[in-house]
């Protein structure tokens, strides 16, 4: 059916082009993003949206309109809609034959080597209204801060009660996460209740002002989030022009189509010794955020915006903490593409306006993930446009002025990018929903990586390589039928498979994927199945203590954690029914499968 040419032609959409493109939407930048596909709650229906008259395309229609996820899942399945019945007659040909008994082709494989040395220790978390999104226990610099200490995590659209676990004392409890304007706007209104949910009703469950993200944590154990804090229509004045402030009038953010409506996350800092919040106000969005290695302790910070607000950020946190000085502390930077190749940032074009070549060319491709690169202090970062690109920004001595961007678009086979990490060596690692863990490797480009072109990402396809995921495919491909959401690079060997190994999250499968021994290496949650893996962070509580004093911690952070199998499933008000709380996972590695 691909290329689409629209309902008077062969009737697939005409915004997709290829298959890549639809599976990219289905799997992973669409569907996939927030809940499995596959698992007891979506190969059957609970009572509750059973049609009466039995048909699965009734019921499935039904399902996409449930709770306050029910929008996303309406507007994502019109993007699918096809003049022959349609994404949703596809899904429900899908579970009509699993309830005739169809199994898949391929029957999962034992662990084998490694992997039996796993030990997988899950905890209950938060309150199974909510979900949580990621988490932060350490600083990713140096991985013994905090030792033994509580984890700290991010819920997201569903609430401002932020999670906290104790792993020595086993205990949960929240904290109240405030925002500093009562106008704050919550998730909500965003999210309205379009058809009740099988599991609460028309409860409205997400309900949020602060929207907490990303947390990170720094040398000192002060944790920051991605978060809300004010009304997006009420930037301070420093983010305008006429302030002085440097970036500001370089870039200004005001006076672009939508204006500061975007900028929906600021950051808040909570500070556990004396339990206190401050809020540092961005003039950009953020989304992700990653410490660099330098004397600054700069923050950096992505937004996942596009066209005219597609930004880098960063606050200087060594002076922010010094001053308190939440404008002097940022600066922000367009990207800016080398593209008359004088190595240097000049005037540039838009783009949509042809290339000059006496000027260079902004992009409006946004950072999604975000690193810093030990090798050179370049800040690498990934843009999940299909069907995906690689960013490399290079600061230089003066961001907002100097700044240059890099561009390595994904090459076929791959497809399909969201999370993005870093080695210790400089090499770039993403998962993708086209079933691979992919490397790029800069030092492998053997042509000019600026000038004419450059902007459009394809001049160094010699820099990628592709290692295939373990699991079931699709027919004709050689990646596993996976969503692959983040990726995580153990730098400093925290888990035991080396330094410098590349984590994806197997959001289709229950597990890790991670890059060991020349294979990837699955590290599965055999039980209650349906694990969906978001945040990950590695702590080292002991160096002493071999396996039992480190290991990584893992967020069960999808949209739906009433799907997590294993647990009773009720209907509105039926009494003695339970519902599965968010879970996180604590890996660990024995050097063999009996030790102690």
């Amino acid at each position: 059916m691909f290329p689409g040419t629209g309902p008077d032609g062969n009737g697939m959409p005409v915004a997709f082009k290829s298959q890549e493109q639809w599976l990219n939407a289905v799997q992973l930048n669409g569907c996939g993003n927030c809940h499995q596909l596959g698992d007891k709650a979506t190969r059957e229906f609970p009572t509750a949206l059973e049609a009466s008259k039995g048909s699965s395309i009734d019921a499935w229609t039904r399902r996409l309109q449930s709770g306050p996820g029910g929008g996303t899942m309406v507007r994502t399945i019109g993007t699918l809609n096809t003049s022959d019945g349609g994404h949703i007659r596809r899904l429900a040909d899908w579970t009509d034959r699993i309830r005739a008994g169809e199994l898949p082709r391929a029957v999962p494989p034992r662990p084998n080597g490694v992997e039996r040395n796993l030990v997988v220790t899950i905890y209950d978390w938060l309150s199974a209204k909510y979900y949580i999104h990621d988490l932060t226990l350490t600083d990713r610099r140096k991985p013994t801060v905090n030792a033994f200490g509580p984890i700290y995590g991010a819920a997201e659209l569903s609430t401002d009660d932020l999670p906290i676990l104790d792993p020595v004392k086993i205990t949960k409890t929240t904290v109240k996460v405030p925002v500093r304007e009562q106008d704050t706007p919550s998730s909500a209104l965003a999210n309205p209740v379009v058809a009740p949910s099988p599991y609460f009703g028309t409860e409205q469950v997400w309900d949020s002002k602060v929207n907490a993200h990303n947390p990170m944590m720094d040398q000192d154990g002060r944790v920051y989030y991605t978060a809300q804090s004010r009304s997006p229509k009420n930037p301070p004045r420093y983010c305008f022009a006429e302030s002085g402030h440097p970036s500001a009038k370089i870039y200004p953010l005001t006076g672009k189509p939508d204006g500061f409506v975007q900028n929906s996350r600021q950051v808040t800092v909570y500070e556990p010794k004396s339990k206190q919040f401050t809020f540092i106000d961005t003039c950009f969005g953020t989304h992700h955020l990653n410490f660099g290695e330098d004397a600054n302790h700069t923050l950096w910070l992505s937004n996942n915006l596009q066209n005219e607000l597609a930004i880098v950020g960063w606050v200087n946190t060594k002076m922010f903490w010094q001053t308190r000085d939440a404008g002097k502390s940022q600066g922000w930077t367009p990207l800016i593409v080398d593209t008359n190749g004088n190595g240097k940032r000049d005037a540039w074009v838009e783009p949509n306006q042809p290339d000059d070549p006496a000027k260079d060319k902004r992009i409006g491709l946004g950072f999604y993930g975000i690193a810093y690169n030990p090798v050179d202090g370049s800040i690498w970062g990934s843009n999940i446009g299909h069907p995906g690109y690689v960013l490399r920004l290079q600061p230089g001595s003066n961001p907002p002025e100097t700044a240059l961007t890099e561009v390595y678009r994904v090459p076929l086979p791959g497809y399909g990018m969201r999370g993005f990490d870093i080695d210790r060596r400089g090499i770039a690692w993403v998962t993708l929903a086209s079933g691979h863990i992919a490397r790029f490797d800069r030092g492998k480009c053997k042509g000019r990586l600026n000038g004419p072109g450059a902007a459009e990402g394809n001049l160094c396809p010699e820099g990628w390589t592709f290692y295939p995921l373990p699991g079931p495919s699709f027919a004709g491909r050689d990646g596993a039928a996976e969503a692959p959401y983040y990726t995580w690079v153990d730098q400093h060997d925290i888990l035991g498979l080396g330094a410098n190994t590349p984590i994806g999250t197997g959001n289709f499968s229950d597990s890790l994927h991670a890059l060991a021994y020349g294979k990837v290496v699955e590290l599965r949650v055999p039980y209650p199945m349906g694990f969906f893996a978001k945040g990950v962070d590695g702590r080292i509580d002991d160096p002493k203590a071999g396996w039992k004093g480190r290991g990584l911690w893992v967020t069960s952070g999808n949209r739906t954690p009433m799907h997590i199998e294993g647990i009773d499933a009720p209907t509105p008000g039926a009494p003695g029914k339970t519902l599965s709380s968010p879970l996180v996972v604590h890996f660990q590695l024995r050097p063999d499968p009996l030790a102690h």
